[in-house]
């Protein structure tokens, strides 16, 4: 009997160790081989009860089931497609042969006398979905939180009829639309970081299925059982996101690919927030402000001269490992409303974050000049002198007070800047205070009862 290869044990443990969130507890659970029509199914479950499959030909094989002790994968697992032999002298002795290299190598295994609750149930019946699925639910459940309060955010919800993923934290959301799902109802699965590992990413058909209590993805060989619950409370996110939004910042693609190396960098990194402030005017910029130290209140900024605007200009002040997840997860399309969560969006994809408290934005510095626009996004004009028909043109046209307002804001801002500067040391005493009022807000922003 061949039960396995040395590859296919090295992926089952790999995946297998992802399909628990945190660390595992307790001991690692038995191993069931199962022989049935013909297919050969390596099966383990985990406390949680999320079961891990990988399904085989065994032809003309006999049907039989084996439970081994998980310590034996370790011993056997390797990086080659070797086959592992099993030899039974009795019904729970066995050995277990392969090649390490060019030399035989023989484990003898204890097997576990095989239980009614060793029996594997058949897979359900399935529908093809897109292979972005399994992005969708690693990443929705990277947004999850570590544990579920009065509402269960500790889960990914899957919404039948929407055709959407969905995970949140309380404090950001992840809303990941566009899959044909077979059944109408919404549903809660455990969030496990499995869908995000390369065996299973590597897969081009994606399958799904359920049963009266698991839903099942499938992956080429692969298969991932997930405890169903449709009973624990979860918000209503997509009721958060703004409907309407008066300013919407489109981010260019090359934009982002400069900023997101340099994101991790701008001062204010040592901040418990990590603020940086977003300013979305003629030119978009991105600010950092030094937060402690002998350097509190210096400010360095990165303009986005390919990025635009539209509506009126605004500043907000964000997480930036929001924005750079955001940016990574290719929403670049940044839509904002005063004193509302902002909305990232992309292909499919809408991802939501709380604003943080206004207090922590970061001024422009006096000395760093106006970035001048690039050639795509200013049009040169010719000038065109006037008719005057043969009449004397007059002396001077009157100031236009659209000039004069902006002339006069940009004034105010500079002044405003300077000030910010001159009392940050007296400002750096009341930290812990506007750190403690930045968490609030942005709870309340988002109001998904994560802290009940």
């Amino acid at each position: 009997m061949t039960p396995f290869t040395r590859t296919t044990v090295r992926d089952f443990r790999t995946l297998f160790a992802r399909c628990v969130s945190g660390r595992p507890r307790g001991p690692a659970p038995p191993v069931v081989i199962q022989t049935k029509d013909e297919v050969r199914t390596l099966a383990a479950t985990t406390p949680e009860g999320v079961t891990l499959t990988h399904a085989s030909p065994a032809v003309k094989e006999s049907d039989d089931l084996l439970v081994l002790p998980a310590a034996v994968l370790e011993e056997v697992e390797g990086g080659t497609e070797e086959a592992v032999a099993l030899d039974r002298p009795s019904k729970l002795r066995g050995v277990l042969r392969w090649y390490g290299g060019s030399t035989p190598r023989t484990l003898p295994v204890e097997l576990i006398l095989p239980g009614k609750q060793h029996d594997l149930p058949p897979p359900p019946a399935s529908s093809v979905v897109p292979p972005k699925l399994l992005t969708a639910l690693h990443e929705c459940g990277r947004t999850a939180a570590k544990e579920s309060g009065r509402y269960a955010l500790s889960k990914v919800q899957l919404q039948g009829k929407a055709g959407r993923v969905v995970g949140t934290d309380g404090k950001a959301a992840l809303l990941w639309n566009g899959f044909p799902f077979p059944f109408p109802d919404d549903v809660l699965v455990p969030a496990v970081p499995v869908f995000g590992s390369r065996p299973l990413s590597r897969m081009t058909e994606v399958k799904i299925g359920r049963t009266a209590t698991h839903l099942v993805l499938t992956a080429g060989p692969w298969a991932v059982w997930l405890p169903t619950d449709v009973k624990a409370k979860y918000p209503d996110v997509a009721a958060v996101v703004p409907r309407y939004a008066p300013t919407t910042v489109a981010i260019d693609p090359s934009d982002a690919a400069a900023l997101l190396p340099v994101l991790p960098g701008l001062p204010g990194g040592d901040h418990e927030l990590r603020p940086v402030t977003l300013d979305a005017e003629r030119i978009v910029r991105v600010r950092g402000r030094t937060e402690s130290g002998e350097e509190i209140g210096e400010t360095k900024e990165t303009p986005l001269p390919r990025s635009t605007t539209t509506g009126p200009a605004v500043r907000v002040v964000l997480d930036r490992r929001v924005l750079a997840r955001a940016l990574a997860l290719g929403c670049r399309t940044l839509k904002l409303t005063p004193d509302k969560p902002a909305v990232f969006t992309g292909d499919c994809v809408t991802f939501v974050a709380a604003q943080l408290d206004p207090a922590l934005h970061a001024p422009p510095g006096a000395d760093e000049p106006e970035p001048i626009p690039t050639p795509t996004t200013l049009e040169r004009r010719p000038t065109v002198k006037p008719e005057t028909n043969g009449h004397t043109p007059p002396r001077g046209d009157p100031a236009d007070p659209l000039e004069l307002a902006e002339e006069l804001r940009t004034a105010l801002a500079d002044a405003a800047g300077k000030a910010v500067r001159l009392v940050a040391v007296l400002r750096q005493g009341k930290k812990e205070k506007k750190v403690l009022s930045a968490v609030l807000t942005n709870l309340k922003q988002l109001n998904l009862g994560g802290t009940s």
